[in-house]
């Protein structure tokens, strides 16, 4: 638990942390009792203002700002501050009005003008330049003359430094491939002109590109802050959200930049791509068809969108098309590639895969997804371009750390020590690009058990919902899509894979709770049925009045909510071997933003004990809600285990199941192979071949009490 902050400059601070983060609430509620005793805290009604803004309480906003004016009149943040908030309610004019007959410098003036009119301000000061100096500057950078943009650069700013010579010289830098040093640039002028959009801009992509994804999502969400009613600052800060594993948001983003723009194309864009994670296939077609028609990947991406939707034929036509077009289109051939690996078409899956890598040797995703579905030989020469790869400088972080994934699980039959060496150096790639925090699945664990449910549970309110869906439930990696093919295979069950719909569908019984409204029947069955409909939409296969599957991961933590809103369904939990399914997510490259605590194996250990505290808590309070099955159970006893798996569904038995893998339909999860075939046995006691790699997660979990007597 972090400390109570108490002297003035701590509790600022906090709050000034809280509002770049985008906590306006916890902002607020610091910063209200704070001014009652500090009522002449200028900064901290600035902050209030900011904080009620970001709220949506226009009135409150302006009477923080009122009282921060009253302190510091000529501050040119509090200027800044009220012009932004008054972009945003259409009042930016009256803003300006005020500057100028303020008498404020002319500079600070045209800064409040743009930053008025929603679309931001670019960098205004120059420092000691003169026109000529930046003209020859500017004409180095644009010819890519990294060398001459320093030599003219530097003096300039140790001379008297100015945001434009900052920005140009940061350009220069990133032009290079120099992106810490450009990031470096950025914030130097940001320091000058902490407002200019350019340089908010420059920044988040040098950060984005150089891997640094916290760091680029804080300056996209100030770039967009910035400039609320630009669209380019809306969709980088979309884009980045997007990357960080926070669709919904990006979601939010594209649509309301679509509001304001209607057809603009990187926002379509972006909300095709958003749509996607968000278990929206239908409309993610409807927005990449709405794109330009000379958009450089719309049709990669519609290709795409179709694929998510399960219009399978019409995707394969759709790439097909493309690549006889282009048949070096390497984006093309590695979608289609992994489109192919979803269907089990093997063959197919794996000539696409290695003409996208012929076509450009940097395309980690194709790397990755072909070590992942293939078996390597050790003398496949893929491997020696893999290797080359690495050795050189051209790689995005992304693009070497799929190709580090890949020898890992290419060298792990033939050469496990170089096998690790590459899955540690990808694992702490990823961990750099997106850091894993322990406290944010525990406290939403914590916020659903502690205040949600009781709050629910006490209302004693029944939904009517019908819908009687099968939750399978377990960590990644621990035979959640075995159990989940075995049952897909019943007649009467259809698969529907990671929905992920659930608690997006359940807003506002979520809102009504957390405001304190009452929790109705009605309220109940809204939700319910509003999860069965996007559940229904964002399968891959339609229902047609059958039982259907969801295996999203965490919707352990969200076991309470499941069986009041949907009392008809059936939650199964599976458990295996810790070690072994340590070891299994360790090995495996998840959605990038998605599954962060899979690169730390002290986060793994974690999250088993999440998983074990979640279920032991729902046990107590829902006696009999979850049926517990063991990986381990299942590979020793298949018609026994598969036997009790449908009584307990409410299924008839049927011999099909045990003959899953010849039925198996498309799988989008990394198990596409592993259901494909009969069941196995090689995979259990597999973490002590490697103990030695995995010490870290194993000492965790017996610290834990987690592992098996």
């Amino acid at each position: 638990m972090m400390p109570t902050p108490d002297t003035p400059a701590q509790i600022l601070t906090a709050a000034r942390k809280a509002i770049d983060a985008g906590r306006e609430a916890e902002c607020r509620d610091t910063l209200e009792a704070f001014l009652r005793d500090h009522p002449g805290a200028a900064e901290g009604w600035l902050l209030l203002a900011r904080a009620q803004a970001g709220l949506d309480r226009p009135d409150a906003a302006r009477a923080a700002f009122a009282r921060c004016s009253a302190l510091a009149a000529r501050e040119p943040v509090l200027w800044m501050e009220r012009a932004l908030f008054e972009a945003s309610q259409g009042q930016g004019g009256q803003v300006v009005k005020e500057a100028r007959k303020a008498g404020l410098p002319q500079t600070l003036v045209t800064m409040v003008q743009g930053a008025a009119s929603g679309q931001g301000t670019r960098a205004q000061t120059v420092g000691g330049a003169t026109k000529g100096d930046l003209a020859k500057l500017s004409k180095a950078v644009e010819g890519r003359n990294g060398r001459a943009a320093e030599a003219i650069a530097l003096p300039l700013l140790k001379a008297r430094a100015g945001g434009v010579v900052w920005g140009l010289l940061a350009q220069a830098r990133y032009d290079a491939g120099n992106l810490p040093a450009a990031a470096e640039a950025f914030r130097q002028g940001l320091r000058l002109e902490p407002y200019a959009i350019d340089l908010r801009m420059g920044l988040t992509r040098a950060l984005s590109d150089h891997g640094d994804l916290i760091a680029a999502l804080v300056a996209a969400r100030s770039a967009a802050r910035c400039a609320p009613l630009l669209p380019a600052a809306q969709i980088v800060f979309g884009r980045i959200l997007l990357q960080s594993g926070l669709p919904d948001r990006a979601m939010e983003i594209a649509e309301a930049t679509l509001i304001r723009a209607p057809g603009n194309d990187p926002a379509l864009a972006l909300a095709a791509e958003a749509a996607m994670q968000v278990a929206r296939p239908a409309d993610a077609v409807t927005f990449a068809r709405a794109r330009a028609a000379k958009a450089r990947d719309r049709d990669v991406l519609i290709a795409r969108a179709l694929g998510a939707a399960n219009q399978v034929e019409e995707a394969i036509s759709t790439y097909g098309t493309l690549i006889a077009a282009n048949p070096n289109d390497s984006e093309a051939l590695a979608a289609r590639g992994q489109l192919r690996q979803s269907l089990g078409e093997d063959a197919a899956a794996e000539a696409d895969l290695r003409a996208a890598i012929a076509a450009n040797p940097g395309n980690g995703t194709a790397h990755r997804a072909l070590a992942y579905g293939t078996r390597l030989a050790a003398d496949d020469p893929i491997l020696n371009v893999m290797q080359a790869q690495l050795a050189g400088s051209g790689l995005t972080a992304f693009d070497r750390r799929m190709i580090d994934y890949a020898l890992a699980r290419a060298l792990q039959p033939t050469d496990p020590e170089a096998a690790f060496r590459h899955l540690d150096a990808a694992n702490a790639s990823m961990l750099h690009s997106y850091p894993y925090d322990p406290r944010q699945l525990r406290e939403l664990f914590d916020r659903n058990t502690a205040q949600e449910w009781p709050r629910i549970r006490d209302a004693k309110a029944q939904s009517a919902c019908t819908a009687a869906p099968i939750f399978v439930t377990g960590l990644p990696r621990s035979g959640t899509t075995l159990v989940e093919t075995i049952l897909a295979t019943h007649p009467d069950v259809v698969m529907g894979g990671e929905l992920g719909v659930l608690r997006r569908n359940a807003r506002d019984l979520h809102r009504a709770v957390a405001e304190g409204e009452a929790v109705t029947d009605a309220l109940l069955t809204a939700a319910g049925d509003a999860y069965a409909a996007a559940a229904e939409a964002a399968a891959t296969t339609p229902g047609e009045g059958r039982r259907r599957t969801d295996k999203s991961i965490f919707s352990f933590l969200e076991i309470g909510l499941i069986r009041t809103i949907l009392p008809k369904a059936t939650i199964i939990a599976v458990q295996r071997d810790p070690r072994d399914t340590g070891l299994s997510i360790w090995r495996n490259h998840f959605r990038e933003g998605t599954h962060r605590y899979a690169a730390s194996q002290t986060g793994i250990a974690d999250t088993v004990e999440l998983y074990r505290d979640a279920l032991d808590f729902w046990d107590g309070a829902l006696p009999g809600a979850v049926h517990r099955i063991r990986y381990e159970d299942l590979l020793a006893d298949p018609e026994g285990e598969a036997r009790r798996l449908l009584a307990v569904c409410g299924l008839n038995w049927t011999p099909e199941v045990l003959s899953f893998h010849e039925h198996a339909a498309r799988v989008d999860t990394l198990s596409f192979a592993q259901v494909r075939q009969p069941l196995y046995t090689s995979s259990k006691g597999g973490w002590q071949k490697v103990e030695a790699h995995i010490q870290p997660m194993i000492a965790a979990l017996a610290k834990k009490g987690l592992l098996p007597d």
